[in-house]
């Protein structure tokens, strides 16, 4: 795994961008993206929606304005089309204009900050577009029931000569326009490539650096940082005794972790809305029925309602212990253990110690529990 590197970390956050209270307002007749559009503003610090929206498009114009305590993302989606979505800064303040040119190309006006980042982003748009192109078609290929093996080797030897190539022209235009905001909501673009974050957020002057705009990136450096930290904290766990957690079962029943003891347990952190969760039942009910004797699994769901859980656990027919993570009341496994993406996979071994922690649907999972079964 690429190595996180922190060390403006500290510079770039003593700046201290401040939340901005301000009108962010979205004006556009949304042409060409279908008959039924949505909006979604989005937190990046916690990547939970701020305000959604969802009206039928009727070719006149639509103008619509909400209170921002921060900058944020805002998501203009086709809701005939998963994929026809675009994406931009929601800045305190400002106001966006999005319109089609002959091209059938979406581009900003609006007030200044929107006609500058209209053309950061149409510097960057050929990386950009492949990067997005081919990210689709992995994952299109995996649906398609290509090995997944096969899909993250040509992933990983793909996707850091394209990321390269978005950072090359992110560090060009930022070199470019130091001073502009549109440069410091550029940066977070690069998403969870922290190295060049950081450098590229070197070039920008004090003054965008510490601009509301800023915040979009320095809450990408936030996140990596304390991902980079729970990271760190479950690699520390493995051999130390699995922390413990009661929570209720499918019938409503207090169900222990310390009362599976003696058999090898794998606590799967997991929810109805996960894709990839889903798509690992299979493997994890062969593995279930092939170990059952010594392995349990305690499926522990997460963000769902108990209605949504209860009807997945039907419908998938899982066939091992459940248990609801309730966040308002009782104890929380997902900080015992930092959980930080889904499915997130604990081994405990038969003495009650923590064994392994796999993020992800991963087939070397299952390639360790072959060797841990033995």
């Amino acid at each position: 795994m690429k190595k996180i590197l922190f060390s403006m970390l500290a510079g770039i956050m003593a700046l201290g961008a401040l939340a901005q209270d301000g009108k962010f307002t979205v004006k556009s007749t949304f042409e060409g993206r279908g008959d039924s559009v949505g909006l979604a503003l989005v937190d990046v610090k916690s990547s939970r929606s701020i305000e959604k929206q969802v009206f039928q498009v009727n070719g006149q114009m639509h103008e619509m304005s909400y209170e921002l305590k921060d900058a944020a993302m805002l998501f203009v989606l086709d809701n005939n089309n998963s994929r026809g979505y675009i994406s931009m800064p929601a800045i305190p303040g400002e106001t966006v204009e999005i319109y089609r040119d002959g091209n059938n190309f979406t581009h900003l006006r609006g007030s200044q900050f929107y006609v500058d980042y209209d053309i950061a982003e149409q510097s960057i748009e050929q990386p950009m577009i492949a990067l997005k192109n081919f990210a689709g078609e992995c994952q299109h290929r995996i649906m398609q029931g290509v090995p997944q093996e096969q899909v993250m080797k040509d992933y990983e030897e793909r996707v850091p000569v394209l990321t390269q190539a978005l950072a090359d022209a992110v560090m060009a235009y930022v070199k470019a326009h130091p001073d502009q905001d549109a440069s410091a909501a550029l940066i977070a673009l690069l998403e969870d490539d922290t190295e060049s974050i950081e450098a590229a957020a070197a070039l920008l002057t004090e003054r965008a650096r510490g601009s509301v705009a800023a915040n979009l990136y320095k809450a990408i450096l936030e996140a990596a940082q304390k991902e980079a930290e729970e990271e760190a904290r479950q690699e520390g766990m493995v051999g130390t005794p699995a922390p413990d957690f009661t929570l209720s079962d499918i019938n409503g029943k207090p169900l222990a972790l310390s009362s599976l003891r003696g058999k090898w347990v794998i606590i799967d952190f997991w929810g109805s809305w996960c894709k990839w969760c889903i798509k690992g039942i299979p493997d994890m009910k062969k593995y279930y029925a092939k170990y059952g004797d010594k392995l349990e699994i305690l499926g522990v769901d997460c963000n769902d309602t108990v209605e949504k859980w209860k009807a997945a656990v039907k419908e998938h027919d899982l066939p091992w212990l459940h248990v609801y993570w309730d966040k308002d009341n009782g104890d929380n496994p997902l900080a015992l253990y930092g959980v930080r993406g889904f499915p997130t996979k604990v081994v405990v071994d038969p003495q009650g110690n923590v064994a392994k922690i796999i993020v992800g649907e991963d087939p070397a999972f299952y390639d360790y529990l072959d060797e841990a079964m033995k």
